[in-house]
């Protein structure tokens, strides 16, 4: 090669890494300003009714007490009816305590219940399910209980095609059980009701006084 097809072939080459060199710095984001990210997907807006926990009492309560019931157990509703009314009054009402109401259905008929409650507008739930307990000799005695509970599912604002989508909705249904699962595999909770006042674990309904004085312990506990 001659000399000035040596000068030619380098300054052609030199020529091309500068345009390459050029495109790249366009390429790069200016100093101190992010690449735009992707904007994300719009997140799907949720329809109908929502599976929900049952809260009574000051949110920022010292204390919390869980309940797992059944709706179709008796125990639950006897508690529901004697002790539960003074822990209400003394405790849930005074601000002392959170208490929180979570489903342990022990059958279909108690799974159809706690479904309905979820699935009642507004806080009309608990509403329901105090109905429930209290009129649980009428419904689970009935030759067709489901009719009862889809009575007390209307009076509570829910029309006769709100309580059949409720009983076929897959997504409440399924995150009842996933409650029941956790329960049984995490907490070794078996049978209802059964209690948990902060880390300390109550198998079955032991009565107002014993439920009182287990709070006061762990209130003072707090203090």
């Amino acid at each position: 090669m001659t000399r000035i097809g040596a000068f030619i072939a380098c300054l052609g080459a030199a020529l091309v890494a500068a345009a390459l060199a050029q495109q790249a710095i366009a390429q790069q984001p200016a100093t101190g300003t992010a690449a735009p990210a992707a904007a994300p997907a719009p997140a799907p807006v949720a329809t109908g009714p929502q599976y929900r926990e049952f809260v009574q009492g000051d949110p920022n309560a010292k204390v919390t007490v869980i309940e797992y019931a059944s709706l179709t157990c008796s125990h639950c509703a006897h508690f529901y009816q004697t002790s539960y009314v003074e822990l209400k009054k003394n405790y849930i009402d005074t601000g002392k305590i959170k208490f929180v109401f979570r489903d342990f259905p022990l059958d279909g008929l108690a799974m159809a219940g706690a479904a309905l409650a979820r699935c009642a507008p507004g806080d009309r739930g608990g509403k329901l399910i105090d109905m429930m307990f209290k009129q649980q000799d009428v419904w689970i005695r009935s030759a067709t209980p489901l009719e009862p509970l889809k009575g007390y599912a209307q009076l509570a604002g829910m029309s006769s095609a709100d309580v059949d989508a409720c009983l076929k909705n897959e997504a409440i249904l399924g995150q009842i059980r996933d409650v029941q699962n956790n329960a049984s595999s995490l907490y070794k909770v078996q049978s209802t009701p059964t209690f948990f006042v902060e880390d300390e674990k109550i198998d079955g309904d032991r009565g107002y006084e014993f439920m009182a004085k287990l709070i006061d312990k762990k209130l003072d506990e707090k203090d």
